[in-house]
């Protein structure tokens, strides 16, 4: 295979591909066809590219980062579909607004009339969806050669999922569920997570601007805050989440914010601004997979690293614990999370696993959790192995000096 052929294949997807993404959420274009995206460049990821890098990747690392690349976007056109029509029906059921307004802290009743109606959008419009494309991914993987899921995965990361359940379930054992603060309520379900995580008691305490807030960060932090667009201007359309889009790395690399407020917003934009740090410095002069596809925990570990920082300045002991709390919660719910995921690719969206779920997120959060997100909640490409992996290695990074020398690692 001609490798320097495909890596500018590949290069072309990725820029139309996460150009597209940006400009949808930047809320530049209300376009979104991700299905047409897909089908353009469909010869990415046929079965003759990733035969062809299948057998190349024997004898070489990159072709394994590439085949990786190659296997991914093939599971996420399968499910481009559904992907995209759940997105419309979150939309069109205003699953964010409901959100939202569970974390504004209404009273009790009011809270649990409002995750009764998320559960009723999850359950009765979001739930079929998430199941055809759970089904979908693992009919593909055997399409394309793999005799089961987790076969492919060990494959593409280059460890045994087995070995990653086992290190889940030992965090799991080692740590204990936090308990958190839920400005002076009791928090004992799911539904009080978005006000824990909003945490409006701690407002007089955060910077009045968030995005002064970052650029005086990275400039304490000796981190470059140049290198990518930041884009902070109010628009229509535009996510209220920060995001990082990299249309181009290195030279085209936008970090996407909307600030509104909010302790989890301030940590999102540190966060992002990991990502965007992190790729705005990789090599220009080097291939498209150490530009595009570095080791995806380096990245995420970065982005970690930057938001422990996000309130630094801070001098106050109830902040601190309040974040450690949900640092450990957000452990120990990635572990469960990937132990789900590793059930329903094995057995496919299977009635018994929809109570074993809510058992087993309840163990981990210490929360009363319902069942309906069972299937909705999947994570078939077991994406929080990596962040487990990126918690770890955040870890080490804390230091300035460690955080520097990561963005040349």
């Amino acid at each position: 295979m001609d490798l320097d052929a495909y890596r500018a294949r590949a290069q072309a997807f990725a820029t139309d591909l996460n150009r597209a993404h940006h400009r949808r959420f930047a809320g530049h274009d209300g376009a979104w066809d991700p299905e047409s995206l897909y089908a353009f460049h469909a010869a990415v990821f046929d079965h003759a590219a990733i035969e062809a890098l299948r057998e190349a990747a024997a004898d070489d690392p990159a072709a394994r980062r590439l085949l990786r690349f190659a296997v991914e976007a093939r599971l996420h056109a399968v499910t481009a579909r559904t992907d995209a029509e759940r997105a419309r029906a979150e939309s069109a059921a205003g699953l964010a607004d409901l959100t939202a307004e569970l974390a504004s802290g209404p009273d009790l009743a009011h809270r649990i009339a409002l995750e009764e109606a998320r559960l009723d959008v999850v359950a009765r419009t979001l739930t079929p969806l998430a199941a055809e494309g759970l089904e979908r991914v693992r009919a593909e993987v055997r399409t394309l050669g793999w005799p089961s899921p987790r076969a492919l995965l060990a494959e593409l990361h280059g460890r045994d999922p087995g070995a990653l359940a086992a290190e889940a379930e030992a965090l799991l054992r080692a740590t204990e569920a936090p308990a958190l603060d839920g400005d002076g309520e009791p928090v004992t379900a799911r539904y009080d997570l978005p006000r824990v995580h909003r945490a409006a008691w701690a407002d007089p305490l955060l910077p009045a601007d968030p995005v002064r807030a970052l650029r005086d960060g990275l400039a304490r932090l000796g981190l470059p805050d140049g290198g990518f667009a930041l884009d902070a201007e109010p628009r229509a359309g535009k996510s209220p989440r920060a995001f990082c889009a990299a249309i181009a790395v290195p030279a085209d690399v936008h970090l996407v914010v909307f600030p509104r407020g909010g302790l989890s917003d301030l940590e999102a934009l540190f966060h992002e601004a990991g990502h965007a740090i992190f790729l705005a410095h990789r090599d220009a002069a080097a291939p498209f997979e150490d530009r595009h596809l570095t080791d995806p925990a380096d990245a995420e570990a970065m982005a970690f690293a930057l938001e422990e920082h996000a309130t630094d300045g801070i001098d106050d002991e109830r902040l601190a614990a309040h974040r450690d709390a949900r640092a450990r919660l957000r452990a120990r719910h990635l572990a469960a999370t990937l132990l789900h995921g590793l059930d329903l690719l094995d057995a496919g969206p299977h009635p018994s696993l929809r109570e074993r779920y809510a058992r087993r997120m309840a163990g981990a959060t210490g929360l009363t959790w319902p069942s309906a997100p069972w299937l909705v909640s999947a994570d078939p490409l077991l994406s929080s192995a990596e962040y487990l992996r990126a918690l770890a290695r955040a870890r080490h990074l804390r230091e300035p000096d460690r955080l520097r020398a990561a963005l040349t690692a």
